[in-house]
Parts: C-alpha cells; structure tokens; sequence
C-alpha cells in the first residue's frame, strides 16, 4: 500500500504541474537585421516572409510537404541535411493539404512523436522518443510542463520545426531546457503584398468553424497581418462540447536598409466541459459505454485556458557576414482546470455487486505563469583555419513565476454507472483545498557555436552555461550551474547523401520533486548517428537515424519515508530507430512516409520495476501520406489525398501492476482529403478515421484511464482568397 500511495501522490503532484497551461503574453523588442524575404507559398497564396529566429530560406516556390532547410537546431538558416541531429519541419503546405487543424493533427507526420490531443493539453506534454518534449513558439519559451503552450490555431503557423534529443546548449526559460526534444512553432510575419482569405469549415459534431488571414501594407517599409479563428462544437462523448478561438496580430517595420522590427500578438481562449478518461480495464473489455462522461456535468463548470503574448524582434545587419538578433517576449497564462472523474482507484460502491458502477470525485486546479523571456545573439560568418564557420554568440535570460495549486477531498458527489449512464449527478460547490505550491525560476545563461565547413565535411559544436535560481516558497531555495555540450558531424559522401553522429546533454529542474533534501537537476544524454538524404532531382529527402537517450536523476517515491517524500534515483532509457522519408518525384505528387521503432523503458526504480516499458509510447509507431495535384487538362486545379496513421500498443500507467497490466491495444485509421479551386474560392472535403476504427487511446488523468478514439467523421471547407 505504501508504494501504491506513494505513486498516487506521485501522480498527483505529477498532474497538477502538468496541468499548467503556459502559454502566452509576450512583449519584448527585437533588433532585425536587412530582410531576406523567402519564396515559400503560404496558406494565402503569397510568397511568405521567412524572415527570422530559426527561419528557412526557399529559393523556389513548391507546393510539397516539406521543408528542407531549418533553423530550430542551430538558431540559423542551415541545410538539414548539414545538421548532425533529426530535425524534421512541416510546412503550411502540409498543413492545408492534410487538413490538420492541431498541433497533434500535424505531428503524426513525424516519427517518434507522441502527440497530446487538444482535450488533454493541461495534463499531459508531448512525447519525442519517449521523454518529454516542450513547445516553443518562434523560438521562445512559454512556460509549460505539459502541452498548454500548444497554439490554439494552426492559422497563423507557418511551419512546424521538430528537433529530436536535448537542446539544452541553445535553448533554455523556466525550469530549463527540454530533455526529450523541442517542438517550434513559428508565425506567419506581415509580407508587402495585400492579400489573404476568410474561410468557413463545418461538419461532423456540430463544428462550426469560421477564421481568416489577412495581410495589409500600410506604407513603405510597414506592413500589418492579422491572423484569427473561432471553433464550437460538440463531441462524441456524451455531454462533452467547447469553443476555442484566437487572434495573432503582427505589424513589421523596416527601419533601414540593414534593420527591421517585427511585433507580435497572440490571445488564446479555450473553454471545453473537461473530460477526465474511462477506466482502462473495463472499457476496452466493452463492459462500460465507451462514449459515457464519467463525472458530474450538472453545475461542473467548464475549464478555462486563456494565453496573451507579446514577442518582439530586432535585427540588424553590419554587414553581409555579421548579424545581431535580439527577441523578447513577456507572456501570462491563466488557467482554472474543473474536473470530475471516476475511478477504481479512489473507491467503488460494490465492485462486485455493482462493477461498473463508481463514485464521482471532483476537482478543482487553478494555474497562473507569468514569464519574461528574452535571447540575444550575434552571427558572425567568417573563413579561418582553412575551412568556413557561423559562429553564432548568444545569451539568454528568463524570469517564469508559476503558482498552481488542488482542490481536492476525496469526498465523492455522486455515483455512476457507466454501463448506462444517467448524468444527474451534480459537482456542487467544489472540493476543498489539498496543497498548492509558488514557484520562482531565473535563468541566465549563455553560450556559443560553432558551425564549420572542411569540404564535404561539416563539423557542429556548442557549449551552453546556465545558472539557474529556483525558489519554491517555503519549500526550495536552491541554486544550479550547469554546462552542457553538443558535438556532432556530417560527412557527404556523395551529393545529397551524409552520414551523421552527435552528441549532446541536457538540464533541467526537477519540478517534480517533493523530499526533504535539495533537489539535483534532471539531466539527459543523447547520441544518435544515420544517414540523411537531399536529392532533389529525384525528388527524395530524408533522414534514418538510431539512437540512445538516457534520463538520470527521476523523482521516485522514498519507501523510508512514505507518501510525502521522493528521492533522486530514477533512471529510465530510450533507444530506438527512426524514418522520415519524402519522395516529391513531381509537383503533382507527394509521399510522406515515417516509422518510428521506440524502446522506452524504466532502467532504476524504488516502485516501478525495472524493465516496465515507459507510459503513452508506442513501441512500433508510423505513416504514410499521399498527395496529388492536377496542374493541367480539365480537372486543373484538383487535388486529393489519403493517409494511413498506426500505433502499436501503449502502456497507460506507471507501474503496470497499477492498470491492471494495462495496455491500449493498437490500431490504424485512414484520413483523406480533396480540394478544388475555381477562380478566388477553394472548397475542400475531408475525412478522419474512414473505417471507422473503435479503438482507445492514453489518456492521463489520475489513475489508468482511457479515452475513446474519434469515431468516422466528415468536414467540409470554403475559402474566398482576395
């Protein structure tokens, strides 16, 4: 029992960080350098401005998936192919053509990433390889240990950038740098074209879904984009609907011929009657309704995430070969999570009498961020000991104040049966207080890289130092400095072909810990080695890759001083072998294809035993995706697709005993996709889940639970582009 209760407290104090919804407002200014304007097409059928923090420079217009140029990795416009670590970007292109309209829509498209749906993104993070990943938006933080940060549009995204391992010598804000990887979200910037669209999409559960994009010049060397859109509907589990809608403002302003400004705003409002999951065993055995809400909807009100941000950038040009950049953002994330859940864990009536019958337990968890954040770097291209080099100087700093806290009694409101629900329990007047907690972080840091060229040999390496204060009050008043290294090379050994190797470490506070010592930083290590590919005239680009990634330093339950106490000897290890491959062999066509083999597993541990293989990742995971054009004759200006998505099957719960040995049994579901143009307006047709696949998906929440995968659905798109 001690084990089991410490693993719930565990999960507890797990959740209630994970739900804190960090996102955005951001203000901050920014010195530009002389606007290099890339030739990409966006979503508005203009050529989009690339210009900035990890920004890609295209010199031809396409219409394919992907991009073959990032700058999310290194903080400079580098060739993938010259980055010796798996970096994969998907662009607008994808986006429209897929119909994705979330970020974990989007990332199916690249191995070994475990998306966190929209419903959960106050409880859980996303996964790359196993270990928990961070979403930054145009190359900054914003708060967060479990998805909040995820945009709630796709509108004004330009690209997806997702780097894979540590990044801890470039990155860093809040509790540190993220271990697992790093998912960049990166805006749409102003243009000096009038242009844009209004767009209507509508379809399965209700969904009414309006949004636009519009670009305006206002004089010489100013320009104003407004990107927004507003979704209601409904959903296929009982009693459940929201709405969500956001609005991202951004002005440009070319100061000189060497110096431009970009401003940004970003507000996010999401509202959804929260879902907390279906207990594992019993709903994939079909005892239990597999569409039943599994709380006390009367008076439960509905969860809240609002994000502002305002970012700032300022570049300026020396000359051709030196570069400042300077970006700053302030942001504020309010967050008030009401919950009622269902749970074996927690207690039934009668599990033998009544076994699909539990009580209903509410919860109440409210979360404020507040987060300055600001980078600084200087970009120097020089020759010297016989070979080229960017060198890159740069430091950083972050001020994050966080302070969440849980209403929760374990006192039951009502029962269930969620065999036959009936919904006519009601949430009353909220739980009482349990614990809460105040958390001050600063980092400063700086660091330096090297990107050097010898031939066909291109050599990488960076070191970051960071001094990090956290102060938890009352609880933690500690001080970290740390240095981590990355190291890596690429060698062509024939046009559009190189192998690759790295090496890098990760940083980051152990947020959390709860034990009667000073916590240590969690700390990663990575090393990875493949080939990477960039044909473009056969039209093939790619990377394959192996690797091994180790966390050290896991808060684990302390069984010498029981449910309030952890210690630091936690280590888990992830090793696997990863694809993502695009073949464009025309315009008219694209195939995306990826997979992912991940062995994720628990490697020490005072509860988990050794070897439970690691929560919500797949061991076998991957896609294909096929897109064509047609560009003549009478069907001109038709485009379809059709994608298939599958998983293996996933653990729901650390440890396994505690779920009953619980796994969500694998599935694969088909997604299609068809547009055509006539003249200013687009109409596109799309589907999810065609088969029709029932099957379950993790969900975290606070005990092994599952949540039903979206049934077949259909969705139909008008846009009128001007």
């Amino acid at each position: 029992m001690l084990h089991r209760h410490a693993n719930l407290h565990s999960r507890f104090t797990d959740t209630r960080r994970r739900l804190r919804l960090s996102v955005a407002v951001a203000f901050a200014t920014t010195f530009l350098t002389q606007l290099s304007y890339a030739q990409t097409q966006d979503d508005t059928g203009e050529n989009a401005n690339s210009w900035g923090a990890g920004a890609i420079v295209v010199t031809a217009k396409r219409d394919g998936y992907l991009l073959h140029e990032g700058g999310s990795a290194t903080r400079t416009n580098t060739p993938l192919i010259n980055v010796p670590q798996s970096v994969q970007v998907l662009n607008s292109s994808l986006i429209r053509d897929q119909d994705r309209r979330s970020l974990a829509d989007a990332l199916v498209n690249v191995s070994g990433v475990v998306p966190t749906k929209p419903e959960e993104s106050a409880l859980a993070q996303p996964l790359i390889r196993g270990f928990a990943a961070e979403i930054y938006q145009d190359g900054l933080p914003a708060y967060s240990i479990n998805a909040m940060a995820d945009p709630t549009s796709l509108i004004g995204v330009e690209r997806v950038e997702v780097v894979k391992g540590p990044t801890s010598t470039v990155y860093g804000g809040g509790a540190g740098a993220p271990l697992g990887g790093l998912i960049n979200v990166v805006s749409v910037r102003p243009q000096d074209t009038f242009g844009g669209y209004v767009a209507f999409r509508g379809g399965s559960w209700s969904t009414y879904n309006p949004y636009a994009d519009i670009n305006v010049p206002l004089s010489d060397g100013i320009a104003a984009r407004v990107t927004a859109e507003y979704q209601h509907n409904k959903s296929w589990i009982d009693e459940a609907k929201g709405y969500r809608w956001s609005v991202q403002p951004s002005l440009s302003f070319k100061l000189g011929d060497q110096t431009q400004l970009l401003l940004q705003g970003r507000y996010d409002h999401r509202d959804q009657l929260e879902y907390s999951g279906l207990p594992s065993v019993p709903a994939q055995s079909g005892q239990i309704d597999r569409y039943a809400f599994p709380g006390a909807p009367i008076g439960q009100p509905h969860s809240t995430i609002v994000n502002k941000l305002v970012t700032g950038e300022l570049r300026h040009e020396f000359s051709e070969n030196v570069r400042l950049t300077v970006t700053g953002r302030y942001f504020y994330n309010n967050y008030d999570e009401y919950g009622s859940f269902a749970s074996p864990d927690f207690g039934q009536p009668d599990p033998l009498a009544l076994p699909t019958t539990y009580f209903i337990f509410p919860v109440f968890l409210p979360n404020r961020v507040k987060e300055t954040t600001g980078d600084a770097n200087l970009l120097i291209n020089t020759e010297a000991f016989g070979g080229k080099h960017e060198l890159l100087i740069g430091a950083n700093y972050d001020h994050t104040h966080n302070k969440i806290a849980m209403y929760f009694d374990f006192t039951p409101v009502g029962v269930i049966d969620l065999a036959n629900p009936v919904y006519d329990s009601s949430f009353g007047p909220g739980p009482a207080f349990l614990q809460g907690q105040d958390d001050k972080f600063e980092t400063i840091a700086a660091y330096v890289q090297d990107q050097a060229t010898y031939g066909p040999l291109h050599l990488s390496g960076s070191v970051r130092y960071t001094h990090l204060k956290w102060r938890r009050l009352g609880l933690i008043d500690a001080s970290y400095d740390h240095v981590d290294p990355r190291i890596g090379a690429t060698l062509d050994i024939q046009p559009g072909i190189a192998l690759f190797a790295g090496y890098a470490t990760g940083f980051r506070g152990s947020f959390n810990f709860f034990g009667s010592s000073k916590p240590k930083p969690e700390t990663s290590e990575s090393m990875e080695g493949g080939v990477k590919l960039a044909l473009p005239q056969a039209g093939i680009w790619g990377t394959v890759s192996a690797y091994q990634l180790k966390r050290k330093n896991v808060p684990v339950p302390d069984p010498a001083q029981g449910f309030f106490a952890a210690i630091q000897t936690g280590e888990q290890r992830s090793r696997g072998f990863e694809a993502d491959i695009t073949w464009e062999p025309t315009r008219s066509l694209s195939i995306l294809a990826n997979y992912a083999y991940t062995d994720a597993k628990v490697t020490k541990d005072t509860v988990v035993p050794v070897g439970d293989r690691l929560a919500r990742v797949p061991k076998h995971s991957g896609r294909i995706a096929v897109h064509y054009r047609v560009l003549t004759g009478a069907l001109k200006k038709l485009s379809f697709g059709a994608g298939v998505t599958a998983l293996s099957s996933r653990e729901t719960w650390l440890p396994t005993v505690l779920a009953g040995g619980g796994k969500v049994q694998g599935y694969a579901v088909i997604d299609a996709q068809a547009s055509y143009d006539f003249g200013r307006f687009t109409i596109t047709v799309s589907g999810m889940n065609l088969g029709g696949r029932r099957a379950f998906d993790t969900y975290e929440y606070l005990s092994p639970v599952v949540a039903p995968i979206q049934p077949r659905s259909g969705y139909i798109m008008l846009k009128a582009r001007f």
